[in-house]
């Protein structure tokens, strides 16, 4: 009895709990064939683990017919994070099945759909991460070229809400960790302000609002975002470009009466447990950490890898050795038809205006430091290159932290955009 009435307590609370979730897009995770608990089971033996782990471990018992290990590992991990809504989830299906089978998670849960969604998502994308983990013999696409001044860079992979640490091992990126997280309620892709999407790009850190200053300027609000905030530099110099609109894309943590929100459940910002959030904070660098958020990653081998690395490096060098050696022709062919310049003009009143400017020129230097260079992915792949230039000519000195944009053009890249670094 008393072993029911634990049960009991725990669907009581479970209900409550899952009643709190926001909602996200739709899916599923299903048993593999329906499964069933018996009142007879020896006491089973717990998983250890982080919560992350104990929850697919829990979910691969119930598959297999594990019941006492499931619940066991449920029981345990509710001990240790006793707001966890899918591991509230799981208890109820558990203590459920030993009056009828289930074929899919939160199969006897009376809850509102879409919230029972939201979970089973959860579920599938924590699921997929244990089945399929990083390659650790291969490296991320994205991460082409990564300045001396960054220590580590983050790279989100909002298709499969996951959210990776790289440290910068000598210009190589090196594997940390990785952990779930939430992006925004419709997807990736941000356009506009309000429309709760992601946006996919280049940004960077640009500070820190710890809770009790939260607190301070936003009151009850605050609450939604856990253990503080780290702003991102959203919208970047290419969003603006394109008349994106919108503001306050944040890494996050959530509110402290649950453990973790679903896949796709905030308003566009990139939110992560708390334990985790604090646990990314401490490689956040403000100002030089960029936050790299691609649909997809695409995963190379070393020798690939270093191929594209190489090729980055030498189409941006190809760019300044034109320029300093007054190549006209070659410079501006370095350059888009679409490109606009940062004042608005178009490609061709600029390049009249860039040729009467180097004809004007007796010598030129162009040294670049500091480079990183990030490709965004998806159907149309990006690189943003990063630099401190130093130009000097027979009559002009000038030194600024630039940006340039490309994109394919036919078979070679093409600078779209130039100007500024407004971040990192």
């Amino acid at each position: 009895m008393k072993s029911l009435s634990r049960w009991a307590k725990r669907l009581t609370s479970f209900t409550a709990v899952l009643l709190l979730a926001t909602a996200a897009q739709t899916n599923f995770a299903s048993f593999d064939a329906p499964a069933r608990a018996y009142l007879g089971e020896k006491p089973g033996r717990a998983r250890n683990g982080t919560p992350e782990q104990m929850i697919v471990a829990a979910i691969d018992d119930i598959r297999a017919g594990k019941m006492g290990d499931a619940r066991a590992t449920v029981d345990a991990l509710l001990d240790k994070q006793p707001n966890y809504r899918l591991a509230h989830l799981l208890s109820a299906d558990l203590y459920a099945m030993r009056a009828v089978p289930l074929d899919k998670i939160g199969g006897a849960a009376s809850a509102p759909a879409d919230r029972l969604e939201d979970l089973r998502r959860e579920a599938l994308v924590r699921s997929k991460r244990e089945a399929a983990p990083p390659p650790l013999d291969q490296l991320p696409a994205p991460l082409l070229v990564m300045s001396p001044k960054q220590k580590n860079v983050i790279l989100v992979d909002a298709g499969a809400s996951r959210i990776y640490i790289y440290a910068n091992n000598n210009g190589v990126p090196r594997y940390v960790t990785d952990f779930y997280a939430t992006i925004g309620k419709l997807g990736m892709g941000k356009q506009v302000e309000g429309d709760q999407r992601t946006p996919l790009g280049v940004y960077f850190v640009t500070s820190h609002m710890p809770r009790a200053q939260m607190d301070k300027t936003m009151g009850a609000q605050a609450a939604l975002y856990g253990v503080g905030a780290w702003p991102m530099s959203y919208p970047n110099e290419w969003d603006k470009r394109l008349g994106r609109t919108g503001h306050g894309i944040w890494l996050h943590g959530v509110p402290y009466d649950t453990y973790s929100r679903a896949p796709w459940a905030s308003n566009g910002c990139v939110a992560l447990t708390n334990p985790e959030m604090l646990a990314v904070a401490d490689y956040l660098q403000i100002g030089t950490t960029p936050v790299v958020i691609v649909p997809k990653i695409e995963w190379l081998n070393q020798d690939a890898w270093r191929a594209r690395n190489q090729e980055a490096q030498q189409t941006l060098d190809g760019w300044r050795s034109a320029w300093e050696n007054r190549d006209t022709r070659n410079y501006l062919a370095e350059y888009s038809r679409a490109f606009v310049s940062e004042d608005g003009q178009s490609f061709d009143k600029w390049a009249v205006q860039k040729a009467s400017v180097n004809a004007g020129k007796l010598w030129a230097k162009v040294k670049l430091g500091d480079i990183s260079i990030f490709a965004t992915g998806g159907d149309k792949p990006m690189w943003v290159t990063t630099f401190e230039q130093d130009y000097s000519s027979n009559n002009l000195n000038n030194r600024m932290r630039k940006r340039l944009y490309w994109q394919r053009d036919d078979a070679q890249w093409k600078i779209v955009w130039e100007g500024a670094a407004g971040a990192g």
